[in-house]
């Protein structure tokens, strides 16, 4: 695989004729000035991914940023939309939620949603860090770019980001005056619709506002019922105002809400066939597994339960400040809450029997506060930092195995901070070298009080533990030619220990380690052929130590646990390319080899010989999009196709659940007026009506093997219109 995506890479850089530009119609082409030729390049994608303004491609990092136009060419509608953005991440619905976001970057995730089980991937809005997995499949608007660091990333963010990190980063107040509306009217009922407002208030104070609505019908048939299940119903609004202070200081003021009432996630059966199980104690036979999806359709399903909830409610506050003090030095202070709400009562078995269901009433709130303070220098840029973060968790969780289960009041509190700071320096007029250092403390305590179903006390738990680390990052870069940038980083990453919250007994809830990650990276970012051709090529070593994953015991029952240690590794591949001025042609490639190694004695049994799960050993996307002009107007169709490997959903590897290879086909064709004040489009996803496992469980003990399905066939019409 290595000689193959190295010879690729090869071919493109060293074959520029085939983005030559030709002639066309007999027609001889004009020369352009290179103020044209700047023009219908790829242009410059600004991050902020090193917490300042810089070229994407002048970064030692692997960086994926995604702007507006992405957005509505590829559509990217959600959080999940991703997936066939960005090398090496699936992001699926977390189990049996429809908004809740299952994050894996490189092999690296959690998909457990309740709060002693911390991402992997952290999440950022603005800056503002998002810790719960419950509510983060955010429905996308009013989005200036969003960028996705991939790798541990524990300098500048540090907590819980050891697989890296997602950053949503908001159109801000103060632009053109504008009100655009947009919508998408479609198949299983979907209607959604977006409204975003841009205005002046006064010569110094700017305002934004935008809201949106998402809805669409059941997509799978709950025969026990006769209804339709899996629905979504999705209501937000953002609002931000800006104000300049005096001629150094401007504050931002943004609030935000979300309102979720879909309906809770049901499974659906897979076994089609009475599958053998292999002899019990002493040689005793055993039954096989009985047939749960008997019609052989994944888009049916059985459940005893006639009423779930997935209700969810979240809202924010942030105030940001900045001041420039001179253009070498900026001083950067976010302070934000956040709380959210979450009452979940779902069917979990598949079945229509009562084997395993799942209550929990959540309440979470916290507050954080970052300081940055920027500086520059005639060869040196650097940044320094003090993050601070409180959260308080509580909810009464409830598991009914075949009968109802005892209530955990579970509560834990978390205290983090952290002082970080990392610095480039110029050594040569090509060589640059970069340095960073976190440290950071976390104290996390857990209550649990658990009642039997007849009121009187089960058990309590109280844990009380604290963490501290160093992580520390070094990179060099070099600019071979104006065009080739390579660069070679080294770096660690801390994820905090905690606890098994779903624990049903005292010794049941254990204390997991932290994790910890040792990355290698080296890779070369190049703009060719005038700025026609951007390809990005990187190869990545992670080490873990103490992995932390979720796994489901033979009761039912989810524990966490930390795994053997494991080492990860595998190339990325990226490019964007403009052979023509009205086409451009994108795609990514990802592998995964991932192994278990330096088992413990209890471990061994658990991991030897298993692939870590969420992590498919090749991704890879291609896609293009074509313009042209039709009357008065434009018309330009955009379509990308996606593949991924097949990839365990378990621990255990279980092949009953296993997601087989997939392909997915997406597909755009819009017509734009001449002013660009409306605009119109069919759109279709998954037009090959591709059917696979978003999420899966197999528990033997309870007779359980079901799967979350993904949305099949979907098409419908976008419009778009300017008041002004």
């Amino acid at each position: 695989m290595s000689h193959r995506l190295w010879a690729v890479m090869a071919s493109l850089v060293l074959a520029p004729s085939l983005f030559a530009q030709e002639p066309t119609g007999g027609q001889e082409q004009k020369e352009r000035s290179p103020e044209e030729e700047r023009a219908v390049a790829l242009g410059v994608v600004q991050v902020t991914a090193q917490r300042r303004k810089e070229d994407v491609q002048r970064i030692p990092l692997a960086v994926t940023a995604l702007t507006e136009i992405d957005f509505e060419n590829r559509q990217i509608r959600r959080l999940d939309d991703l997936q066939a953005q960005v090398p090496n991440i699936i992001i699926q619905p977390n189990t049996g939620t429809t908004t809740g976001a299952k994050i894996f970057l490189r092999g690296v995730g959690a998909d457990d949603s309740l709060f002693t089980n911390d991402p992997a991937v952290a999440i950022y809005i603005d800056d503002v860090y998002i810790p719960r997995q419950t509510g983060a499949l955010f429905a996308l608007y009013d989005l200036e770019r969003i960028e996705v660091l991939r790798g541990p990333q524990g300098t500048l963010y540090g907590r819980n980001a050891t697989g890296g990190a997602i950053r949503f980063v908001t159109r801000k107040p103060g632009g053109p005056e504008t009100l655009v509306v947009d919508g998408l009217v479609g198949n299983f009922g979907r209607a959604d619709a977006r409204l975003s407002w841009s205005k002046d208030l006064s010569e110094n104070w700017f305002l934004q506002f935008a809201t949106l609505t998402r809805n669409r019908d059941g997509y799978m048939r709950d025969v026990s019922f006769n209804r339709k299940v899996n629905d979504e119903e999705v209501h937000a609004a953002r609002v931000s105002v800006l104000g300049r202070l005096d001629e150094r200081t401007t504050v931002t003021i943004s609030a935000d809400m979300v309102r979720e009432r879909s309906g809770p996630a049901y499974p659906t059966g897979v076994i089609r066939s009475p599958i053998p199980r292999p002899p019990g104690p002493g040689g005793q036979p055993r039954p096989p597994r009985p047939v749960n999806d008997p019609d052989r359709n994944y888009y049916t399903l059985e459940t005893d339960l006639a009423a779930g909830k997935n209700d969810l409610d979240q809202a924010g506050l942030s105030v940001v400040a900045e001041t420039v003090f001179s253009p070498e030095l900026e001083w950067r202070n976010i302070l934000a809450w956040r709380s959210l709400d979450n009452l979940l009562f779902g069917d979990f078995d598949g079945t229509a029997q009562r084997r395993l269901h799942i209550f929990q009433d959540q309440s979470q709130y916290q507050w954080s506060y970052e300081s940055q303070l920027n500086g520059s220098g005639e060869r040196i840029n650097w940044v320094l930092g003090l993050f601070r973060f409180v959260e308080s968790n509580e909810q009464p969780t409830r598991q009914d195995v075949f009968v109802t289960g005892p209530t955990n009041l579970i509560a834990q509190d978390t205290s983090a901070w952290a002082l970080f700071g990392q610095a480039t320096w110029q050594a040569t007029e090509r060589l640059s070298l970069t340095g960073g250092l976190r440290q950071s403390y976390e104290h996390k305590k857990l209550f649990i009080d658990s009642v039997r179903p007849n009121g009187t006390p089960n058990f309590q738990v109280n844990r009380d533990r604290k963490w501290w680390h160093l992580s520390w990052r070094a990179a060099a870069d070099y600019r071979f030619t104006d065009e080739i940038f390579g660069y070679a980083s080294a770096a660690t990453g801390f994820k905090s220990g905690g606890f098994n919250g779903r624990g049903t007994a005292p010794n049941l809830v254990t204390t997991v380690d932290e994790e910890e990650v040792l990355s290698y990276e080296v890779g070369l970012k190049s703009v060719l052929l005038d700025g026609r051709l951007r390809l990005n090529l990187n190869y990545y070593r992670n080490r873990y130590d103490d992995l932390q994953l979720t796994a489901i015991n033979e009761q039912g029952l989810f524990v966490l646990i930390n795994a053997a240690d494991t080492r990860i590794q595998g190339y990325e591949l990226e490019f964007s390319a403009l052979p023509l001025d009205n086409l451009r042609l994108y795609g990514m490639l990802g592998t995964i080899d991932a192994k278990y190694v330096r088992f413990s004695e209890v471990n061994r049994p658990i991991f030897e010989g298993r692939k870590l799960k969420q992590a498919p050993e090749l991704t890879y996307s291609l896609g293009f999009d074509l313009s042209y002009p039709l009357g008065a107007g434009q018309i330009s169709l955009s379509a990308q196709h996606q593949f991924t490997d097949e990839h365990y959903h378990n621990v255990a590897n279980s092949e009953i659940i296993k997601s087989r290879p997939f392909r997915l086909t997406n597909a755009r064709l819009a017509y734009e007026s001449a002013d660009r004040r409306w605009a119109v489009a069919l759109v279709g996803r998954n037009l090959t009506d591709t059917e696979y496992f978003t999420g899966a469980f197999d528990i033997d003990g309870l007779d359980i093997a079901n799967a979350y399905m993904n949305v099949p066939r979907q098409y419908g019409v976008e419009f778009k219109y300017f008041f002004w």
